[in-house]
C-alpha cells in the first residue's frame, strides 16, 4: 500500500479557511466542542495539530480508504506526550461530513495569547510504503510508519496507519517524539471502512 505525504511551508499569508494545515487554529463547524482528557477532575484541553480537508486529498488515495469530502481535525497531548495505544485518551480525531460554513478557533491563554505553533500550508503526493525522506519531515496518511523497529506492529497488530506526523524543529516548532521519531494514529480498519472515528489510538515510534 502506498502512502500520502504531506509536504509542508511556512506561507506569508494566512491560509484560507478549511485548508489542509498542520498546526496553526483549526477551521471548525458549528457545534464544535474542542477536545479535552479529564485528570483528577480536572479538564485538559488537547492540542490541535493537524486538519485534512478531504476533497484536497481524495485523488491520491488510490484505495479509497477515507471519505471524499469534508474535514478531518487530529488532536493529541502535547503537554504530556502519551505514547502508549492503550492510553485513550492521548488523543482525538474528529471527522465532519462538509468544508464549508467554517471559522477559526482559537485556543488562548487566560491573557488572550495564542497557545498554537505557527500554520503549515499542505501539498500532497503519492509515494512509496516504507517511504523517508533525507532532509524533510515525513509526514504521511495510510500505508504504514516510515520507521519500523519491530514493535509497532505487536502493539497495533491488524490496525490501519490513519496519520503519521514526524519530529518538527524550526523556529517557529519544536515537537520531539521518542527521540525524533515519528507520532502515529492508528484505527481500526472496520472502523475506518464505517467513517468512525470514535477509537483511534496513538504511538510514538523511535529509530
Amino acid at each position: 500500500m502506498n502512502s500520502i505525504r504531506l509536504k509542508t511551508k511556512y506561507q506569508e499569508q494566512e491560509l484560507p479557511l478549511g485548508s489542509s494545515k498542520l498546526f496553526g487554529s483549526p477551521d471548525v463547524f458549528e457545534g464544535f466542542e474542542w477536545p479535552f482528557v479529564e485528570v483528577d477532575g480536572e479538564e485538559y484541553d488537547l492540542s490541535f495539530v493537524a486538519q485534512i480537508n478531504l476533497a484536497e486529498v481524495a485523488k491520491y488515495d488510490t484505495q479509497n480508504l477515507l471519505p471524499k469530502h469534508g474535514m478531518l481535525y487530529f488532536f493529541y497531548d502535547l503537554d504530556e506526550m502519551p505514547y502508549d495505544p492503550n492510553d485513550t485518551n492521548a488523543c482525538r480525531v474528529i471527522y465532519h461530513p462538509a468544508d464549508d460554513h467554517l471559522q477559526q478557533l482559537m485556543l488562548v491563554d487566560e491573557d488572550g495569547q495564542d497557545l498554537s505553533f505557527r500554520e503549515m500550508a499542505i501539498d500532497f503526493e503519492c509515494v512509496e510504503e516504507g517511504f523517508l525522506a533525507e532532509e524533510d519531515g515525513t509526514h504521511l496518511l495510510l500505508g504504514v510508519p516510515s520507521i519500523d523497529n519491530g514493535y509497532w506492529s505487536e502493539c497495533i497488530d491488524g490496525w490501519q496507519m490513519l496519520f503519521q506526523l514526524d519530529s518538527i524543529e524550526t523556529d517557529d516548532t519544536c515537537v520531539n517524539f521518542s527521540d525524533e521519531g515519528v507520532l502515529c494514529f492508528f484505527i481500526d480498519k472496520d472502523k475506518l471502512e464505517e467513517k468512525d472515528f470514535s477509537d483511534v489510538r496513538i504511538m510514538q515510534i523511535h529509530y
